[in-house]
């Protein structure tokens, strides 16, 4: 079972992993600032009508903090490279609360995401999503 936590979404609510649950998801962490997190969410945006179609829900968090770094704000940051994804209800940004990031990326690993099946259970587990788009969307296809 994929660990719980929360994250606040660009507009400012409050979520949590347990929400996710009875949905297909992808939860993915980004640094603002990370060249392969920006090519990820530029890449994977182009995907958002397949991913819809797959029935995955995303919901990508700038990690706590950016992980210590200086970047840009999460909503700016989803603006300028998610295009028309930003505003797709089936795409939430936001940012990652310090258990939350704990919990999936204790090492801060960059551009790390963990597609959960409709049980919550992490199903795939990949980085570097500009690279792996045709794995992750396989992945995908076959969940319940």
């Amino acid at each position: 079972m994929a660990p719980g936590g929360s994250f606040t979404t660009v507009s400012g609510r409050t979520e949590t992993i347990a929400s996710l649950r009875g949905h297909k998801a992808l939860l993915w962490f980004v640094a603002t600032w990370c060249p392969s997190c920006q090519a990820g969410t530029h890449a994977m945006a182009g995907q958002a009508a397949r991913l819809r179609a797959a029935g995955v829900r995303v919901v990508e968090v700038e990690d706590y903090a950016d992980l210590g770094q200086p970047g840009l704000a999460m909503t700016n940051f989803a603006r300028q490279l998610a295009g028309a994804a930003y505003h797709d209800p089936g795409w939430t940004f936001g940012t990652a609360s310090q258990a939350l990031t704990r919990a999936y990326n204790p090492q801060d690993y960059l551009d790390v995401y963990f597609l959960l099946d409709s049980s919550s259970r992490a199903a795939y587990i990949g980085s570097a999503s500009a690279s792996t788009i045709s794995q992750l969307l396989a992945h995908a296809g076959r969940l319940t």
